[in-house]
């Protein structure tokens, strides 16, 4: 018999894969996974299926390890759901808490990082964010471009970034050079053969920047900042005349290691425009494709992705 996360999910191969690979070890996930998999548009679903298949690269060899931290990840986030639930404000409130708590911490680090890479196929809100990024922020841009990335994570973003026909350079930043490493080797496991400079940059105490950029992308960051309307006008400086920023931030969406809460989009866009940026579409996908005033209201997770322009 199908299994309703497998029933929609014929013709993507990939994507049945990784659902089996979670599956496989964490079974009473069926029904959310099935919830987020049904939601899909098919254009979400082609998107789906080429991140499952990245994210099946980078994993091979270790899925019931990727996928026991998937699970482990969702357990703590349960838990951070709770705390914000009942006192209304994220557990930590500074970078130097999450460093004592998180980053600093190894056997936290690890399987945490390793079940936020699923996420980026398997959660609603995360797949809705990506598709807008690929779809209608990076595969029309019809000019050669110079990209860069803060904070790449896995280099999800960068190895679709550094396949486009018109990219002239890729580049990426992040404040932690251990960070950085993780990025150059998934990058390397997934074939990228495009030059792709990282560099250890700290973008709230950085210097004037030394090169300009046609696209600025920065996801899932800004939440974890103490000062992003900081971070935004710095980037703004890093824009050439014309350059877009894309950005995609989570409202209400406690983490481990969140400490800047965003409570509507309304306040992503007015941290945008004061940073003398001009917002030219923006998109919001809340978790299990939940009605967005519903989840806003109920400070459930809504992932928020804008495209602002530089005059």
């Amino acid at each position: 018999m199908t299994s309703p996360a497998m029933g929609n999910l014929s013709g993507y191969p990939e994507t049945q894969a990784l659902v089996r690979d979670v599956l496989d070890v964490w079974p009473d996930h069926e029904d959310y996974l099935a919830r987020s998999m049904g939601a899909r548009s098919d254009g979400q679903m082609a998107t789906t299926e080429e991140v499952a298949a990245a994210t099946r690269r980078l994993i091979a060899g270790r899925e019931r390890h990727f996928a026991e931290g998937y699970k482990w990840t969702c357990d703590q986030l349960r838990q951070e759901e709770l705390f914000f639930h009942r006192e209304g404000r994220y557990r930590l409130a500074t970078f130097a808490d999450a460093e004592a708590e998180v980053y600093s911490r190894p056997e936290y680090m690890e399987p945490y990082v390793s079940g936020l890479l699923l996420t980026q196929a398997l959660w609603y809100n995360h797949l809705g964010t990506f598709d807008m990024f690929l779809d209608r922020v990076l595969r029309p841009t019809r000019e050669p471009f110079d990209y860069l990335e803060i904070g790449p994570g896995h280099g999800l973003a960068v190895f679709f970034a550094a396949q486009h026909p018109h990219v002239r350079s890729v580049a990426a930043w992040d404040v932690s050079a251990t960070s950085l490493a993780e990025t150059r080797k998934a990058l390397d496991t997934l074939g990228v053969s495009k030059p792709v400079d990282l560099t250890e940059v700290d973008i709230l105490s950085a210097a004037e920047p030394d090169q300009q950029y046609d696209l600025i992308v920065i996801s899932e960051v800004l939440e974890h900042l103490e000062q992003p309307q900081t971070a935004v006008r710095f980037l703004k400086t890093a824009l050439k005349p014309g350059g877009r920023l894309f950005v995609n931030v989570p409202i209400n969406s406690p983490s481990p290691d969140h400490i800047y809460l965003f409570s509507t989009p309304d306040e992503v866009s007015a941290l945008v425009e004061a940073a003398g940026l001009t917002i030219e579409a923006s998109e919001l996908y809340a978790t299990q494709a939940r009605p967005i005033e519903k989840a806003i209201k109920n400070r459930i997770s809504v992932s928020v992705g804008l495209t602002a322009r530089a005059a």
